[in-house]
Order: C-alpha cells, then structure tokens, then sequence
C-alpha cells in the first residue's frame, strides 16, 4: 500500500498536479460561495434543486467525451512510441549492415556512419520539437554543422549525406549490389520514420472538440454543486473539488501526451533513447 501511495505522488505527476492545483482550489472556493449564498444568505428552498438524474445523464455523457479524447491522445501516444521503435531498429540494422560490410581497417567511414546514424536519432527529435540542437552533433566531417545549418529540414539532410557517402563507396566497389540493396531498406525506413512523426506532430486534434470538452466540463462543474448541496451541506466542498480533480486530471493528462515528443513528464523519453541509441551504433561501428 505505502508502494502505491509513493507512485501516487512520483516525480512522473507533479507536473500534472501542479496545473491543477490552482483550479481545483478555484472550484472549491466557488462551491464554497454558492453553498454560503444560497442557505445562509438567500435561505432558498433545497426542493428546487436539480435532480441527480440529470447530474447522472451529464457525467456519462461527459464521460463518453473524456474517454474519446484520452484514447485519441494515447494513440498519437503509442504510434509515435512505435515509429521511435522503429527507428531505433532501423539505425541499430544499419549499423550492423554496415559492419559486416565495411572492412575492419575502414575506421574513417565507420566513425562517420557511427556519429551520423547518432545524430539523425538527435535531429529528429528535436526537429519534433523547437529546432534541432547543433551542440547536439557530433561533426562527421569537417563544415557540417555549417552544411546543416543552412537547411530547414535537418534529419532529411543527415539522410541525404548517409546515402551519398553509401553511394560513393559502392562505386569504389566497397559495397555489392546485393548489400547496396540491403542498405536501402534500413535508409528508406529513417525517411519513412521522420514523415509518420511528422503526421503526428502537424495534425492535432481539432480544436473545435477540445473546446467543446472544456465548455461543457466547465458548464457540469458549475451546475454541481446545487445537485449534492442538499444532501451533503459542507461536505459538498470536498466532493466536488475531487470530482473535479478526477475529470480535469483526465484531461490534462489527454493534452499532455497528444503531442508525444515534446518534454512533459509524460512525453516520450526521447533524450534517453537518443543516448542508447548513440552508444549502441558506436559500440557496433567502432569497436
């Protein structure tokens, strides 16, 4: 139990619960208002109250809604989990390919496919996010961050470089036209990768929902207190405020993973499987 109540509190929510904090209070000092002012100031009769019925219609309809909108967010969620997957398969092939590829005393393309592979896991996620990092790179060859600089879609010049250099060692007969092929696979899969993610990061979801959830949540969460004032009194506070927490927690959390490459806490580790990625196309590459 006290392992439960400890993840119930993880580093993993605080940022979570810190936007909520504010307006869970908000809506326990409003039930707080309208208890006051409707028994204490306007003495109104509690017989005119809402029924529970229709606080009961409300909450499965706005169920119905939260529960759309969370699986819609935790797909883009999952999809760009895999397409990370993905790409995280496709650098660890490529480098192996290349391996028994390239000959042992090669060191100078090993390095170099082994700093570029690494860099276009970096450059991708950060082209995901507010422009890809150039501190971020190792420099495979001499002006190259000057080179990618210049260019607004960075990971796809990366790529470019990559087959370039794959197409120039296949014509000094370093590769085969079978292993050539082979290569071409795991080069087209980073292409395929960045566009998927690119599908998930420019297509939200339409705003037009997202507002209709908030108004209708707001609209319930005002509505409630005047459905359990009478059968709760002050108790009707508490109540409330842990409902609210509960449906604006849902939602929060909803928002948070629609854009799954960004750097909430609950986002994808996409630093951390940049690392192992690295280390694991070096320890391959350059033994």
């Amino acid at each position: 139990m006290l392992k439960n109540i400890k993840s119930g509190f993880s580093f993993a929510d605080k940022s979570t619960i810190g936007k909520l904090v504010p307006s869970v209070f908000s809506i326990g000092l409003y039930t707080a208002a309208a208890y006051y002012i409707e028994y204490y100031a306007l003495h109104f009769d509690f017989d005119f109250r809402p029924t529970s019925t229709v606080f009961s219609l409300l909450g499965i309809v706005l169920g119905l809604l939260l529960v759309f909108r969370t699986n819609t967010a935790y797909e883009r969620w999952w999809e760009g989990r895999r397409l990370l997957g993905q790409l995280t398969n496709a650098s660890r092939n490529l480098a192996l390919k290349l391996n028994a590829f390239l000959p042992e005393a090669d060191k100078e393309n090993r390095i170099f496919f082994a700093q570029m592979i690494g860099n276009y896991y970096y450059a991708l996620k950060e082209h995901m996010r507010e422009g890809v990092i150039m501190s971020e790179l190792e420099e495979a060859f001499p002006g190259m961050i000057q080179d990618l600089q210049k260019v607004k879609h960075v990971p796809n010049r990366i790529n470019a470089h990559l087959m370039i250099r794959i197409n120039e060692l296949a014509k000094k007969g370093v590769f085969t036209q079978e292993q050539l092929l082979s290569l071409d696979n795991q080069w087209n899969t980073l292409a395929d990768v960045v566009g998927g993610c690119e599908r998930i990061k420019n297509t939200p979801i339409p705003t037009s929902y997202t507002k209709h959830l908030d108004r209708f949540m707001l609209l319930y969460t005002m509505m409630l207190p005047f459905g359990l004032m009478h059968d709760l009194g002050w108790w009707t506070v508490p109540t409330v405020m842990i409902i609210y927490f509960a449906l604006e927690g849902i939602k929060i959390i909803g928002e948070e993973i629609e854009d799954p490459f960004g750097k909430d806490a609950n986002d994808l580790p996409t630093d951390s499987i940049s690392e192992r990625v690295r280390a694991n196309v070096k320890e391959i590459l350059v033994h």
